[in-house]
């Protein structure tokens, strides 16, 4: 599954997966339009529907979404997902955050040997070309 389709199945789950039985709800298409299209107007890109089609059609064969007449439906894995993603996506900034904080002086290192490698490769160049 690509970022879009991601970002796409979570705005479904987001707006249809309410309710007592948020898998019976029934999402036909022109309101997936409808939901993502002020997205794309808003930057000013169209909406191409058979690539938002493809996207629905690769939705469904992953299991996240179940298709019957040009209807849509969530399934279990979609709601399970949409609830992990968000907690998974903060855990996962919570590690990066620590391990930065355990190891800001090698990050320190890392841009200071940078800075004296590039340094000197320039005035490498510079005597060099000046010497000619």
């Amino acid at each position: 599954m690509d970022i879009f389709q991601q970002w796409l199945l979570l705005r479904i789950q987001e707006r249809f997966g309410v309710g007592s039985t948020p898998m019976d709800n029934e999402i036909p298409f022109s309101s997936i339009v409808s939901l993502i299209k002020p997205v794309f107007e808003e930057e000013n890109a169209l909406l191409d529907e058979a690539e938002l089609q493809r996207n629905l059609d690769t939705l469904v064969a992953l299991g996240f979404l179940t298709a019957t007449g040009g209807v849509y439906f969530l399934t279990f894995r979609a709601m399970v997902y949409s609830q992990t993603s968000s907690t998974v996506s903060q855990l996962v900034k919570e590690e990066f955050m620590q391990y930065v904080s355990r190891n800001w002086w090698k990050l320190a290192g890392v841009v200071f040997l940078l800075v004296a490698l590039t340094s000197t490769l320039i005035s490498v160049v510079a005597v060099s070309v000046l010497s000619k």
